[in-house]
């Protein structure tokens, strides 16, 4: 507390005088959204979950935007105006608070104003990053609960070798109920009505003392269980995919429950081997409630790191945006990111931007994936099929035909995490894809209005992303990532016409026919339709590119919406403004 207030030890004693002790179980709320705000809370120990009240055409829907762990600041912003509580605060997992009341607040301000500078400085440090647009990075999860899924003892292999994997970097320690007594526990009892504030004391003070605590849960003992879930920042669940995903008694009785457990939950689904289709994962996330899910083979090392990257707060998300043909960069930003070393564990896009972060979310080399799409994009002509405009300018089988030949099957079984947005057309609202039919997310993501006819989602019809989110970088942000790259190849040029008004369609058709007659450089229809797209989703993309820790804008406004032939140039110039970015951000870290 004192090197939080930054006063000295003399002043330091009389403050910690002024707050007093509050425990806050899991589940248990601290304040809620609206409630009077009258005090504020130093976190000492546990974890807690930020929650607003969004509105979005009907009901209030609660929806989780951060967590405060140990060391932070809650609720000076209501204490220092008198006001309401503008969020709820909830214990993610047994929390220990320090709090204090606006009346002793103003007694110790009186007595060492360095309090109030102190506590309002943190508030204009967050407000001040959160208008340039700067990125609050994440904390990582330092407690995990781990929990067999499949019947099998899996979880202490699993968590031995994130030991190992986290331990290169990072004070890991790993607990099962038989190991306790060696290492000097009090005593567990065999019911949860066993489990004492001692145990939760000394698993308190096992986590000061490391970055990560790997705790084995064990169905068979209850006090043990217990005590790990509610101790938890994450619960992993581990299943074999080659199991059956039957649903356990202790699942059934609601054990492992939202109201028995509010951290964050994820299914690590275990795959024996190298294997590059993972089906079926659909079938263990059926009628199961996790945030996130990730795939651990045996024969792919990256899949582990990606897992000890997301415990320990350094994974790293990769935003594609829309562009039409000018997403081809992406490719090229990818391929220089991989040969810098730098390692992406989710992916996520708009439109164009969909397509290809899900390519790459299937296969992870660079070179095969430039490959695959040249023959997808380059030799399959998805923007050839014209048809009858009537709800469209082109038919779009062409692109289904290719984007299911090309990406079939769920995104959940994808080997790296993805995600895509669209927009719903009736309600103007977007639309994230985390799971489902991936052919039918992609369709539906680069679904540009006029161009390609809308798709039937879940019976409402969506359209491109790029319309309401073309860089989604905020819908990354609220995956387990550390860190965000984004890539946006919206055009940004210039261009100056040589003529007065725009010329009539006989003018520009003699122009581009006739060997004497004035040659005009009119955008074509579905070009307009494409720009005007970009025009309306610019200012919220540039501003979605700022929140990004690396943003990359590749120089792609010499080439047209709907020109795939220059694509190898296209990918060049992704690939020049990565390694061009990475370059200037390492000057930068160096300088700093």
């Amino acid at each position: 507390m004192q090197a939080y207030f930054d006063v000295p030890a003399g002043p330091a004693a009389a403050l910690v005088a002024g707050f007093e002790p509050v425990v806050c179980r899991g589940g248990d709320w601290l304040f809620r959204q609206g409630d009077v705000a009258d005090s504020m809370y130093l976190v000492a120990r546990g974890r807690l979950q930020v929650w607003v009240d969004t509105v979005d055409g009907g009901e209030p829907e609660p929806r989780l935007v951060g967590d405060a762990g140990p060391g932070e600041m809650v609720g000076e912003v209501g204490l220092l105006t008198g006001g309401r509580r503008s969020a709820g605060l909830r214990a993610a997992r047994n929390s220990l608070l320090l709090r204090i009341g606006a009346a002793d607040f103003d007694h110790l301000v009186q007595q060492d104003p360095r309090l109030m500078r102190r506590v309002a400085g943190g508030v204009a440090e967050r407000l001040r990053d959160r208008t340039a647009g700067r990125a609050v990075s994440r904390p990582g999860f330092r407690t995990v609960a781990l929990v067999s899924l499949d019947g099998v003892a899996v979880a202490e292999r699993i968590a031995r070798r994130l030991e190992a994997e986290l331990s290169r970097t990072k004070s890991t320690l790993v607990l099962t109920a038989d190991r306790l007594g060696a290492l000097g526990a009090p005593p567990l009892g065999a019911h949860v009505e066993d489990v004492n504030a001692a145990l939760v004391d000394w698993l308190s003070a096992r986590e000061a003392e490391h970055d990560h605590l790997l705790q084995v849960a064990d169905p068979g003992r209850p006090g043990w269980s217990e005590a790990v879930l509610r101790q938890a920042d994450l619960v992993l669940f581990i299943a074999d995919s080659a199991a059956d995903p039957v649903f356990h008694d202790w699942e059934r009785a609601g054990a492992l429950s939202r109201n028995a457990i509010v951290s964050r939950r994820a299914l690590v689904l275990l795959h024996r081997g190298s294997p590059e289709r993972l089906p079926a994962t659909g079938r263990w996330l059926a009628g199961r409630d996790f945030d996130f899910h990730l795939h651990l083979r045996d024969g792919v090392p990256g899949d582990l790191a990606r897992l000890a990257r997301t415990l320990d707060g350094s994974a790293l998300g990769l935003v594609l945006g829309g562009g039409a043909a000018r997403g081809f960069a992406h490719l090229g930003a990818y391929r220089a990111l991989v040969e810098a070393g730098v390692a992406v564990d989710w992916l996520g896009g708009a439109s164009i931007g969909a397509i290809l972060a899900a390519g790459l979310a299937a296969v992870p080399d660079p070179h095969e994936a430039i490959a695959k799409a040249r023959r997808a994009f380059v030799e399959g002509k998805p923007f050839g099929d014209v048809t009858l405009p009537v709800v469209s300018m082109l038919r779009g089988r062409r692109m289904q035909r290719l984007i299911e030949e090309f990406l079939p099957g769920d995104i959940e079984d994808l080997p790296t995490p993805f995600f895509c947005v669209s927009s719903n057309l009736a309600a103007g609202t977007p639309y994230l894809h985390r799971s489902g039919s991936l052919p039918q997310a992609l369709r539906a993501s680069a679904a540009v209005p006029g161009v390609f006819p809308p798709v039937v989602h879940e019976k409402q019809l969506v359209v491109d992303g790029g319309i309401l989110d073309n860089l989604p970088v905020d819908r990354m942000r609220e995956q387990p990532v550390g860190r965000v790259i984004a890539v946006d190849v919206a055009s940004r040029r210039r261009t100056e016409v040589d003529y007065d008004s725009v010329p009539s369609p006989w003018a520009i058709w003699a122009g581009r026919r006739l060997p004497f007659a004035r040659r005009y450089r009119v955008p074509s229809a579905m070009s307009m339709l494409l720009t005007s797209m970009t025009i309306g989703s610019m200012q919220a993309s540039r501003a979605s590119g700022e929140r990004a820790d690396l943003l990359i804008r590749p120089a792609v406004g010499e080439f047209g919406f709907t020109d795939v032939r220059p694509f190898d140039r296209i990918v060049e110039a992704g690939y020049v403004a990565a390694q061009q970015a990475l370059a200037e951000a390492g000057s930068s870290a160096g300088a700093r």
